[in-house]
């Protein structure tokens, strides 16, 4: 009897322990209030959608409500600011796009500095892009309009609707040497209608945003950066596979908490995305919106965020481009 009971009081142990280390290993974040994960743009653009889907995945391993705040407006640096002065527990969460980066040089004086104000936790998400072209264009790739380009340099244009983007376009005419002139908009959607009606040569857009207007020809799309071809876009050659190099690097969705938020909070919430992230049906849904996958630990994402802010500085000082 002694040794039914001391074998079933072991059995018992081993069931606790095994039940502790397996809520351990759902998540070292312990969050006692729900989290707010702030996107500083409009619902229903690629970034909202992606937080919405960390969001619910996140909620469900920490065990408390994940509440998406859209906080649209200058360029992001609403939302941005309310994360930077929040509390540096976990608690508040900033998701955005790479063009954070770009800001302190194109919008004057920020209420932070953005090298210090934020902690990189990791990209959840890389941005995929294409240059698209109007479908009066005489060409039908890069290589193709950069030649055309090179023998009229002064009537040729380029649209964007921010001043991020534009410095991202401008980066890929620096690299195929190639100069356009800038035509600014106010939005996406009307650059768009015009790049389609031939009023605008080029643009930069995401790959999701300009599929649909692929299928029926109303725009042309001369690449697609990256090492690689878009499952999406499986016919349309990358700069690289164009001989025009350095334009190989992704845009970020990027996930950040407070400046001096504890190491042990960034690693415990990055082995959360890691795990989110390996989860089928989460990479299917990124892969449908033209993206790829992230996950970089914090110490390589650190290191990529401020490198993309001092190329971004001596880009647009390079360019010429007057802040905001």
């Amino acid at each position: 009897m002694k040794k039914i009971f001391a074998v079933a009081a072991l059995s018992l142990v081993g069931s606790l322990s095994l039940g502790q280390t397996t809520s351990e290993a759902i998540s070292a974040f312990r969050p006692t209030k729900p989290v707010t994960l702030v996107i500083p743009y409009s619902p229903g653009g690629g970034t909202d959608v992606i937080g919405r889907l960390f969001a619910k995945h996140l909620s469900e391993k920490w065990g408390q409500s994940v509440i998406v705040d859209n906080r649209a407006g200058a360029n992001g640096t609403i939302g941005s600011n309310l994360v930077a002065k929040a509390a540096q527990d976990g608690t508040s969460l900033l998701l955005v796009v790479s063009s954070i980066a770009i800001n302190p040089f194109v919008m004057g004086k920020l209420p932070y500095d953005t090298q210090t104000a934020f902690t990189p936790i990791t990209p959840l998400a890389y941005s995929v892009v294409v240059l698209v072209g109007s479908p009066k264009l005489p060409v039908n790739d890069m290589r193709g309009f950069a030649s055309v380009a090179k023998k009229a340099p002064s009537i040729h244009t380029f649209a964007s609707s921010e001043t991020a983007t534009r410095v991202q376009t401008e980066r890929i005419f620096e690299a195929a040497n190639i100069k356009l002139t800038h035509i600014p908009y106010k939005g996406a959607s009307q650059w768009l209608t015009d790049v389609m009606a031939g009023n605008v040569d080029v643009g930069l857009a995401s790959v999701t945003s300009a599929q649909p207007f692929l299928k029926d020809g109303r725009i042309k799309i001369l690449g697609i950066a990256g090492e690689s071809r878009s499952e999406l876009l499986p016919t349309v050659p990358t700069f690289k596979e164009q001989g025009i190099s350095g334009l190989e690097v992704h845009s970020w969705y990027g996930l950040f908490a407070p400046g001096g938020t504890p190491t042990s909070v960034v690693k415990a919430i990055h082995s959360d995305i890691q795990k989110v992230l390996a989860q089928p049906e989460v990479k299917a849904r990124i892969a449908s919106l033209g993206a790829l996958p992230g996950g970089d630990s914090p110490e390589a994402f650190n290191k990529r965020f401020h490198a993309d802010i001092a190329e971004s500085g001596e880009l647009v000082r390079r360019l010429g481009i007057i802040p905001e």
